[in-house]
């Protein structure tokens, strides 16, 4: 202790806190400065592997946009195909569609024709007349006729002669009676 304080007679004990206090202040100066540039040299490892990873998405551009390219012609490709068969598919539904009303269209011209030879027939309905719901019944059916495209010698031959038969409504009893006792 005595070399000591030979060797530090001269300087006073504030003198050694300054001293002290200097290197304190040293000490938390270069790990402040430290930290600074260890967190600097972080944030530019940071940076620099984020510019590589922008860098090698903009190298990859040019690869997934022909991938773009080949997906959207898949797509158009498989949109084409798809447009091809619906309309095939619509075709056929046209068709059927067309057929069927045909068929429906057939049928009611016979159920017409056949009411139109009984109801015209001088030997069936001497009367030559119809009930009020026989009418409406015929008429709603010739309107079904007329909507399935029905046309031709319907309206030249038979409207005009189931026009000209009587209508008797239904809240004429005895007439209504005597009209279904002269049928056979």
């Amino acid at each position: 202790m005595e070399y000591l304080i030979k060797l530090l007679g001269d300087y006073s004990i504030g003198w050694a806190i300054t001293l002290i206090a200097a290197l304190v202040f040293l000490w938390l100066c270069y790990r402040k400065v430290e930290k600074y540039f260890s967190d600097k040299a972080i944030h530019e490892k940071e940076k620099n592997e984020q510019f590589k990873e922008v860098m090698n998405q903009v190298n990859m551009y040019p690869k997934w946009h022909e991938q773009s390219i080949e997906i959207q012609q898949q797509f158009n490709k498989s949109i084409a195909e798809l447009k091809d068969g619906m309309e095939r598919h619509q075709k056929q539904l046209e068709k059927i569609e067309e057929e069927s009303t045909s068929r429906e269209r057939s049928k009611l011209r016979d159920r017409l024709l056949q009411s139109h030879r009984y109801f015209t027939s001088a030997e069936k309905n001497p009367l030559r007349a119809w009930s009020e719901m026989e009418a409406d019944a015929f008429w709603s059916m010739f309107e079904e006729y007329e909507n399935a495209g029905g046309n031709g010698h319907m309206h030249s031959c038979v409207q005009p002669e189931m026009r000209a038969l009587e209508v008797i409504p239904m809240h004429e009893d005895t007439k209504i009676a005597e009209l279904m006792g002269s049928r056979k």
